[in-house]
């Protein structure tokens, strides 16, 4: 989500991505950004997101809120920003749990 979005830069991104287990999706209303938002409780669209859910989450009727999630958002204090070597670190612990 960058100002001058729009269908055809998703497109142009959308073509970097060779791997076939990945699914590019444009958004232009914002939807998921906005549902995202609600579920994190900030006040902004959440884009830049990286959220873990424990083994055995469920997905109903609103989407569940993650045991874990940083970001690259301006503003928003209540989860760290993106810190790699913190992300692996839970990524890992979450996994160990399914052993």
């Amino acid at each position: 989500m960058y100002a001058g979005d729009n269908k055809g830069r998703a497109q142009t991104r959308m073509e970097e991505l060779t791997d076939q287990r990945v699914t590019y999706y444009w958004d232009a209303e914002r939807l998921t950004g906005g549902e995202w938002e609600k579920t994190l409780q900030i006040d902004q669209t959440a884009w830049d997101v990286y959220m873990l859910y424990a083994p055995g989450t469920n997905w109903q009727e609103s989407t569940p809120k993650p045991v874990f999630w940083m970001h690259q958002l301006e503003g928003i204090t209540k989860a760290p920003c993106l810190n790699k070597a913190e992300l692996e670190t839970r990524v890992r612990a979450l996994l160990a749990d399914l052993r």
